[in-house]
């Protein structure tokens, strides 16, 4: 698979497939989950999972912004030379810091609001 040279129509098709997939998936959970949860703990259940749910999205959401954004960068350094693997580290350690940071402040908007 050669991303400078290969057809783009095959590739893209390759990622939005497994994209789909995983969607489905997460989608297909959450669906199961819900239901188990109504069928042993009745309303109550659903309701508490019905409330977390939006939480748990904002904060899946905000770790795959910083995850796959802070990756990006690193291999992009990483691949460039043997050099930046200093700067590459501080990428990695910023990107950590700052998922660590946003679960904080959604945690704290949870709780007091």
């Amino acid at each position: 698979m050669n991303f400078l040279t290969g057809k783009i129509r095959p590739l893209y098709f390759k990622y939005l497939t497994v994209a789909f997939g995983s969607a489905l998936i997460s989608s297909i959970y959450s669906v199961v989950d819900m239901a188990m949860a109504g069928q042993y703990h009745g309303p109550d259940g659903t309701a508490a999972l019905a409330a977390v749910s939006p939480i748990w999205n904002i904060l899946y959401s905000l770790g795959l912004l910083m995850g796959i954004g802070g990756s990006v960068l690193f291999s992009a350094l990483r691949g460039e030379s043997e050099q930046n693997r200093k700067k590459s580290n501080e990428y990695f350690t910023a990107a950590l810091i700052g998922v660590a940071g946003l679960a904080a402040v959604v945690w704290l908007a949870v709780i007091f609001f």
